[in-house]
Protein backbone atom coordinates (compact mmCIF):
# COMPACT_ATOMS: atom_id res chain seq x y z
CA UNK A 1 0.00 0.00 0.00
CA UNK A 2 2.99 2.32 0.46
CA UNK A 3 3.52 2.30 -3.32
CA UNK A 4 -0.12 3.27 -3.92
CA UNK A 5 0.19 6.27 -1.60
CA UNK A 6 3.42 7.34 -3.32
CA UNK A 7 1.77 7.01 -6.73
CA UNK A 8 -1.23 9.07 -5.55
CA UNK A 9 1.11 11.84 -4.37
CA UNK A 10 2.99 11.85 -7.70
CA UNK A 11 -0.26 11.96 -9.72
CA UNK A 12 -1.58 14.79 -7.52
CA UNK A 13 1.60 16.80 -8.07
CA UNK A 14 1.39 16.22 -11.83
CA UNK A 15 -2.25 17.35 -11.94
CA UNK A 16 -1.58 20.49 -9.88
CA UNK A 17 1.51 21.32 -11.97
CA UNK A 18 -0.49 20.85 -15.17
CA UNK A 19 -3.28 23.09 -13.91
CA UNK A 20 -0.98 25.97 -13.03
CA UNK A 21 1.53 25.80 -15.90
CA UNK A 22 -0.76 25.61 -18.94
CA UNK A 23 -3.67 27.50 -20.39
CA UNK A 24 -7.01 27.01 -18.69
CA UNK A 25 -8.96 26.09 -21.82
CA UNK A 26 -9.99 22.50 -22.34
CA UNK A 27 -8.60 20.74 -25.38
CA UNK A 28 -11.36 19.02 -27.35
CA UNK A 29 -10.07 19.07 -30.93
CA UNK A 30 -7.19 16.78 -31.74
CA UNK A 31 -5.11 16.56 -34.88
CA UNK A 32 -3.37 13.72 -36.63
CA UNK A 33 0.04 13.13 -35.08
CA UNK A 34 -0.79 14.51 -31.65
CA UNK A 35 0.82 12.54 -28.81
CA UNK A 36 -0.38 12.01 -25.25
CA UNK A 37 1.55 10.48 -22.38
CA UNK A 38 -0.15 9.06 -19.31
CA UNK A 39 0.48 7.56 -15.90
CA UNK A 40 -1.81 6.14 -13.29
CA UNK A 41 -2.93 3.05 -11.51
CA UNK A 42 -4.77 -0.15 -12.37
CA UNK A 43 -6.80 -2.59 -10.35
CA UNK A 44 -7.36 -6.20 -11.41
CA UNK A 45 -10.65 -7.53 -10.06
CA UNK A 46 -9.82 -11.20 -10.64
CA UNK A 47 -6.34 -11.03 -9.13
CA UNK A 48 -7.51 -8.48 -6.53
CA UNK A 49 -4.25 -6.53 -6.80
CA UNK A 50 -3.29 -2.95 -7.71
CA UNK A 51 -0.82 -1.99 -10.40
CA UNK A 52 1.17 0.99 -11.64
CA UNK A 53 0.54 1.95 -15.26
CA UNK A 54 2.30 4.15 -17.86
CA UNK A 55 1.45 4.65 -21.50
CA UNK A 56 1.25 6.82 -24.59
CA UNK A 57 -1.29 7.58 -27.33
CA UNK A 58 -0.97 8.82 -30.91
CA UNK A 59 -3.81 10.34 -32.96
CA UNK A 60 -4.26 8.79 -36.41
CA UNK A 61 -7.15 11.17 -37.10
CA UNK A 62 -9.47 13.47 -35.17
CA UNK A 63 -11.51 10.51 -33.78
CA UNK A 64 -9.01 7.62 -33.82
CA UNK A 65 -5.96 7.11 -31.66
CA UNK A 66 -3.67 4.17 -30.99
CA UNK A 67 -1.52 3.62 -27.97
CA UNK A 68 0.42 1.31 -25.75
CA UNK A 69 0.57 0.86 -22.00
CA UNK A 70 2.58 -1.14 -19.50
CA UNK A 71 1.22 -2.25 -16.13
CA UNK A 72 3.41 -3.56 -13.34
CA UNK A 73 1.17 -5.39 -10.90
CA UNK A 74 2.00 -4.92 -7.21
CA UNK A 75 1.35 -8.54 -6.33
CA UNK A 76 1.39 -9.41 -2.66
CA UNK A 77 1.78 -12.98 -1.55
CA UNK A 78 0.39 -14.58 1.58
CA UNK A 79 3.74 -16.35 1.85
CA UNK A 80 6.67 -14.97 3.78
CA UNK A 81 9.06 -13.25 1.35
CA UNK A 82 11.95 -14.25 3.61
CA UNK A 83 11.30 -17.77 2.34
CA UNK A 84 12.63 -16.83 -1.11
CA UNK A 85 9.37 -16.27 -3.02
CA UNK A 86 9.58 -13.84 -5.96
CA UNK A 87 6.43 -12.94 -7.93
CA UNK A 88 6.27 -10.74 -11.06
CA UNK A 89 3.20 -9.89 -13.14
CA UNK A 90 3.51 -7.55 -16.14
CA UNK A 91 1.01 -6.55 -18.80
CA UNK A 92 1.83 -4.83 -22.09
CA UNK A 93 -1.14 -3.70 -24.22
CA UNK A 94 -1.55 -2.21 -27.66
CA UNK A 95 -4.78 -0.19 -27.73
CA UNK A 96 -7.13 1.22 -30.35
CA UNK A 97 -9.42 4.07 -29.23
CA UNK A 98 -12.41 5.37 -31.16
CA UNK A 99 -13.62 8.71 -29.77
CA UNK A 100 -17.43 8.80 -29.83
CA UNK A 101 -17.89 12.16 -28.09
CA UNK A 102 -15.67 15.25 -27.74
CA UNK A 103 -17.51 18.16 -26.09
CA UNK A 104 -16.61 20.79 -23.48
CA UNK A 105 -13.46 18.96 -22.41
CA UNK A 106 -15.24 15.59 -22.08
CA UNK A 107 -14.21 12.62 -24.23
CA UNK A 108 -15.97 9.24 -24.32
CA UNK A 109 -14.25 6.46 -26.24
CA UNK A 110 -14.32 2.75 -26.95
CA UNK A 111 -11.24 0.53 -26.58
CA UNK A 112 -10.01 -2.53 -28.41
CA UNK A 113 -6.81 -4.06 -27.00
CA UNK A 114 -4.26 -6.72 -27.80
CA UNK A 115 -2.18 -7.62 -24.75
CA UNK A 116 0.88 -9.61 -23.88
CA UNK A 117 0.57 -10.78 -20.27
CA UNK A 118 3.53 -12.21 -18.32
CA UNK A 119 3.63 -14.00 -14.96
CA UNK A 120 6.67 -15.38 -13.14
CA UNK A 121 6.76 -17.10 -9.76
CA UNK A 122 9.98 -18.52 -8.38
CA UNK A 123 10.84 -20.18 -5.08
CA UNK A 124 14.34 -20.47 -3.65
CA UNK A 125 14.19 -22.79 -0.63
CA UNK A 126 17.81 -23.99 -0.78
CA UNK A 127 18.69 -22.03 2.35
CA UNK A 128 16.25 -24.24 4.29
CA UNK A 129 17.24 -27.48 2.54
CA UNK A 130 14.34 -27.39 0.09
CA UNK A 131 14.18 -27.26 -3.70
CA UNK A 132 14.33 -24.22 -5.91
CA UNK A 133 11.87 -24.00 -8.77
CA UNK A 134 9.91 -21.52 -10.78
CA UNK A 135 7.06 -21.10 -13.20
CA UNK A 136 6.51 -18.48 -15.85
CA UNK A 137 3.83 -18.01 -18.46
CA UNK A 138 3.21 -15.50 -21.23
CA UNK A 139 -0.16 -15.28 -22.94
CA UNK A 140 -1.72 -13.18 -25.65
CA UNK A 141 -5.00 -11.53 -24.70
CA UNK A 142 -7.76 -9.67 -26.52
CA UNK A 143 -9.65 -7.01 -24.62
CA UNK A 144 -12.55 -4.61 -24.98
CA UNK A 145 -13.50 -1.63 -22.89
CA UNK A 146 -14.43 1.98 -22.75
CA UNK A 147 -13.07 5.18 -21.37
CA UNK A 148 -13.98 8.63 -20.21
CA UNK A 149 -11.54 11.52 -20.15
CA UNK A 150 -11.97 15.05 -18.86
CA UNK A 151 -9.65 17.96 -19.61
CA UNK A 152 -8.60 20.19 -16.72
CA UNK A 153 -6.63 22.53 -18.96
CA UNK A 154 -3.12 21.24 -19.58
CA UNK A 155 -3.82 17.82 -18.15
CA UNK A 156 -6.68 15.35 -18.52
CA UNK A 157 -7.91 12.74 -16.07
CA UNK A 158 -9.23 9.44 -17.38
CA UNK A 159 -10.90 6.22 -16.25
CA UNK A 160 -11.11 2.98 -18.26
CA UNK A 161 -12.79 -0.31 -17.42
CA UNK A 162 -11.38 -3.08 -19.64
CA UNK A 163 -12.23 -6.78 -19.93
CA UNK A 164 -9.71 -9.26 -21.30
CA UNK A 165 -11.49 -12.16 -22.96
CA UNK A 166 -8.41 -14.32 -23.49
CA UNK A 167 -4.91 -14.60 -22.10
CA UNK A 168 -5.07 -13.99 -18.36
CA UNK A 169 -8.84 -13.41 -18.28
CA UNK A 170 -9.47 -10.38 -16.14
CA UNK A 171 -11.67 -7.37 -15.60
CA UNK A 172 -9.48 -4.39 -14.81
CA UNK A 173 -9.91 -0.71 -14.11
CA UNK A 174 -7.37 1.96 -15.15
CA UNK A 175 -7.32 5.58 -14.01
CA UNK A 176 -4.77 8.33 -14.24
CA UNK A 177 -3.64 11.55 -15.88
CA UNK A 178 -2.80 12.27 -19.52
CA UNK A 179 -0.68 15.14 -20.88
CA UNK A 180 -0.83 16.13 -24.56
CA UNK A 181 2.34 17.27 -26.26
Amino acid sequence: MKQIRQLAVVISILVITGLFTTQATAQTNFERGQIGINAGFAYGFDMEEPGIRVGATYFLSENIRVGADLTYWLVDSDMDYDMGVDITFLEFNGNFHYLFLQENGLIIYGIGALGLHYADVSYDMEEWGGPSYGYSDTELGIGIGGGIEYSLGGVSIFAEPKLFLSGFDQLKFNAGVRFYL
